[in-house]
């Protein structure tokens, strides 16, 4: 007769949680002297729902398509997840977006050249035409116009 135990698999036991810790945010913006790191403020970024919306109504600042743009966020001076101030902001089609912005086609250095000229020129045009929101301070940045 051939006897037959039954196979005893142990029951699965989850481990405990690991313990509560306090997280951090590392220094994003910092300066070097002597050898220590020192925290810097923040650029004051303004979100202005009025100045994008006339943004977005004018052509593509890259190739001149007809309006209803996008807006187009400068990538200089920010951190992951952060937008930059919406004055530094260019109206741009879908295409010319990703190409300025995403393909990599342009180097850093050229492409936040060209987002400054861009975002200078859509200041300029706003304030030629007279239509600058008057609860958002005009740009005073390195690359006013």
């Amino acid at each position: 007769m051939l006897r037959r135990t039954p196979f005893a698999r142990p029951a699965y036991v989850r481990p405990p949680p690991s313990p509560m810790r306090r997280l951090e945010r590392p220094v994003s913006v910092w300066q070097a002297t002597d050898d220590v790191a020192v925290t810097m403020p923040k650029e004051n970024v303004r979100q202005h729902a009025g100045y994008m919306d006339l943004v977005r109504a004018m052509p593509c600042m890259h190739c001149g398509q007809a309006p209803r743009s996008q807006f187009c966020h400068s990538d200089q001076g920010k951190g992951m997840g952060i937008k930059t101030d919406c004055r530094r902001g260019w109206p741009g089609c879908a295409r010319c977006h990703d190409f300025v912005g995403s393909t990599g086609a342009l180097g850093r250095y050229e492409r936040r050249l060209l987002e400054d000229e861009y975002a200078a020129r859509t200041r300029a045009a706003i304030v030629s035409e007279g239509t600058w929101p008057g609860s958002l301070p005009m740009w005073e940045g390195a690359c006013a116009s």
